[in-house]
């Protein structure tokens, strides 16, 4: 009788299912994401762009690249770096991303930067993000548009 119970509840919990002919297709459980950005720190205005991976719309990390356009302010020419960010509420239409960029600056400095970002959806795949961050001290602000590149259908 205990033997029973046991194969019972495991196959309970593991889901068991039976055999079918019929198969579905394996959905990806990540995206591709695009995203123009602006950065606005104590040394200028920096323009560029993030490329990443959203897995299951909770865990975003990738890569991002910032350069200043212009000589008019001193400071830092590029930033480029990894990023990682946590959806708070993934499903809502504002979502909340605490997220943690580490980089360098120039190629030489080593910046670590905090942000907390929000993101609203304009459309399915097109969202405006919005961030405020800490580096070096001082506050940083982000501004920028993300593409999601869906690719499950």
């Amino acid at each position: 009788m205990k033997t029973v119970i046991i194969l019972a509840l495991s196959l309970i919990c593991f889901q068991a299912s039976a055999q079918s002919l019929y198969k579905r297709a394996a959905r990806p459980s990540f995206n591709l994401e695009v995203a123009p950005t602006t950065n606005r720190t104590v040394y200028g205005w920096k323009y560029g762009i993030r490329l990443g991976i959203d897995y299951k719309s909770r865990f975003k990390a990738g890569y991002t690249r910032l350069e200043s356009l212009g000589n008019s302010e001193k400071g830092q020419k590029t930033f480029s770096g990894t990023y990682f960010q946590f959806a708070v509420n993934p499903k809502s239409k504002l979502t909340v991303l605490p997220s943690l960029k580490i980089g360098l600056y120039d190629g030489k400095f080593l910046a670590v930067e905090p942000t907390i970002e929000g993101s609203y959806a304009l459309k399915d795949n097109l969202s405006l993000n919005v961030g405020l961050g800490r580096v070096d001290g001082f506050a940083s602000f982000d501004l920028g548009l993300k593409w999601n590149l869906n690719l499950s259908r």
